[in-house]
């Protein structure tokens, strides 16, 4: 058969036969194949020539990946990097160390602790990647299976670093102390906590058992140290049987009698209210009342309580002048309720009842007081009592009805800066003889009379100290008493102390001129006084003019005060330690309330 398939350059026609034609295509696809085999095999060729060469020049230095020692990886990493990571894990290795079968150990130390050093350089620096492994492909991503570098380090030992740490810990007698058993309350369940077992040792027997133990990282290590046994007295059996006990006794819930009602107090409550004690020899157990306290008086008050009433009492001064008795109330008694609920879970009662408590009225006091020192100093008095404080005040009028009231006046305090009036009264007597000058340098380029100014006016704490230092602990103690401040010192170990009363007579003889000899030199100190910037005291409890000086440090606030009131002039010193600027500014009030009826 003939088919055309072309004409040639002479317009003849060519013919070739299919049969032909087929053989060629044939011979055509073989020829194809056995190109692409040839491809293949070269590349794999060279992919596993490059795998060699890669093995042939990796480092003899650095560790094939994926090697892992003693469960540590130390894969790609030089083997000095390597040692030094073996060591840092074996240094903070810990060996457990067991008195008797107990289920935790006594100790935990760490290598070092007892003389114990693992180095690892020999076996890492032996570790090598032979030739022969490195001429087969692929070698270098399995090698590290063949355990090559699994050797074991070489432990060095201190003998007495180890006997040492032996005793410090259990010493010379090697007494291990047993541990009773006990319960806790642990995600809503009550948990058995095991005791442990503790026993005499001797010393040598305890260093045997240590100076041949050869620990490995990613294992424990457990040492059995040869004891003496002593059982604790509370054995896991005892705790388990009170465990079951009270699980029994609570599995669904208790329901208390409260006057009739029955309120029932789920289990998990009552379990979280439990603490267990266990003392030498015994181990019981108790409800806690504070846990206990607020769910128990929102589930049962309401059928327990009945208010309190109020008791109504007048005074005048310091006399009570009548009183009106109210009723006592009821209230939910906790303590004695979970103690009721207590001797039902040992089976000593059948029932629990709510118990109560009878509630006190409270009471309430209607005072008045009159205008006359007993008055003023009832007021005082019981407005100590109802503040939060403690408190020391003196009053002194200085025209008038010349008043005199007062509160713990005699009473020492910490001065804090209320010292500083006996350092400008000790500064103005300087002045006054021709001792010192204003113009005498005291303290970083000011001199006496700016460091006057600001002791005062701003309670600089460095005019204040360098001024005292100049006169002199003694001196300025010696200056205060001989104007009669007879509890004022600053020679104390536990800093200068006064008092209301002292600070109170300092003022009043300051204002009425008892003092100083000079009308301008009281008139410098109290002009300074006046100026004072700090007026939340005294100042903030009267509309009239007021000079001051406070004292705040820590807890204590001190205002020491010359009052110019429209009724006459007053001294006014109240101390305190806990109170509050507002306590001061509002008792302050109430007395020049009183003092103009």
């Amino acid at each position: 058969m003939l088919v055309w398939v072309g004409v040639d350059r002479h317009g003849v026609g060519r013919y070739t036969s299919i049969s032909m034609m087929n053989g060629w295509i044939g011979k055509t696809r073989v020829g194809t194949r056995l190109h692409r085999k040839r491809v293949i095999i070269l590349v794999a060729a060279g992919i596993l020539a490059l795998l060699v060469l890669v093995q042939i020049v990796y480092p003899q230095s650095v560790l094939p990946p994926l090697t892992s020692i003693d469960g540590i990886d130390v894969g790609g990493n030089t083997k000095p990097a390597a040692t030094l990571k073996l060591d840092i894990a074996y240094a903070n290795k810990t060996i457990d160390i067991y008195f008797s079968e107990n289920d935790t150990p006594s100790v935990s130390p760490k290598l070092g602790d007892i003389g114990l050093t693992a180095r690892n350089k020999e076996r890492i620096k032996n570790s090598d990647y032979p030739w022969y492994l490195r001429i087969i492909p692929g070698s270098l991503v399995w090698v590290h299976l063949l355990g090559g570098t699994n050797g074991s380090p070489l432990y060095e030992r201190n003998d007495e670093v180890r006997m040492s740490y032996i005793r410090s810990t259990f010493g010379e007698t090697c007494r291990v102390n047993e541990r009773n058993a006990t319960l806790a309350v642990k995600d809503g369940q009550l948990e058995l906590v095991k005791g442990q077992v503790g026993g005499i040792c001797v010393l040598r027997d305890v260093d045997a058992a240590l100076s041949t133990v050869e620990p490995r990282v990613g294992e424990s290590t457990k040492v059995l140290a040869p004891v003496e046994e002593i059982l604790p007295a509370i054995s896991d059996q005892d705790a388990t049987d009170m465990q079951n006990k009270i699980i029994g006794a609570l599995k669904d819930g208790i329901a208390v009698n409260a006057n009739g009602t029955l309120v029932t107090l789920p289990k998990d409550q009552l379990l979280s209210w439990i603490d267990v004690e266990v003392s030498t020899d015994t181990i019981d157990y108790a409800f806690n009342v504070g846990r206990a306290g607020d769910y128990m008086r929102q589930q049962l008050s309401s059928y327990i309580a009945v208010p309190a009433g109020i008791t109504r009492v007048a005074t005048f001064d310091f006399v009570e002048t009548s009183r009106v008795e109210g009723a006592s109330g009821v209230a939910l008694d906790v303590g004695a309720t979970l103690a009721n609920i207590k001797g039902y879970t040992q089976g000593k009662s059948r029932v629990v009842d709510a118990a109560s408590v009878s509630v006190a009225p409270a009471v309430e006091y209607s005072r008045t007081y009159s205008p006359t020192d007993t008055g003023l100093s009832a007021l005082m008095q019981n407005y100590a009592q109802t503040h939060a404080g403690t408190y020391g005040v003196s009053l002194i009028e200085l025209s008038g009805k010349y008043r005199r009231a007062e509160l713990r006046s005699s009473e020492q305090f910490t001065s804090a800066s209320t010292y500083k009036l006996f350092v400008a009264y000790s500064t103005l007597r300087r002045i006054e003889s021709g001792v010192w000058k204003w113009t005498d340098q005291v303290h970083g380029g000011r001199d006496v009379a700016k460091c006057f100014d600001d002791m005062i006016v701003v309670s600089n704490n460095e005019c204040g100290r360098a001024l005292l230092e100049r006169i002199g602990f003694t001196t300025i103690t010696n200056e205060a008493r001989a104007i009669g401040m007879t509890k004022t010192s600053f020679l104390g170990n536990d800093g200068i102390k006064t008092s209301a009363g002292d600070l109170a007579l300092l003022l009043a003889q300051l204002q009425t001129g008892q003092i100083l000899s000079k009308q301008s030199s009281r008139d410098t100190l109290i002009n300074a006084m006046k100026r004072n910037i700090y007026r939340q005291g005294i100042p903030k409890g009267t509309t009239a003019p007021v000079a001051d000086k406070v004292g705040f440090l820590d807890g204590l606030l001190h205002d020491a005060a010359i009052v110019y009131g429209s009724s006459g002039t007053y001294i006014l010193v109240i101390v305190s330690d806990g109170a509050s600027w507002g306590n001061i500014a509002e008792l302050t009030r109430e007395i020049e309330t009183l003092r103009i009826q």
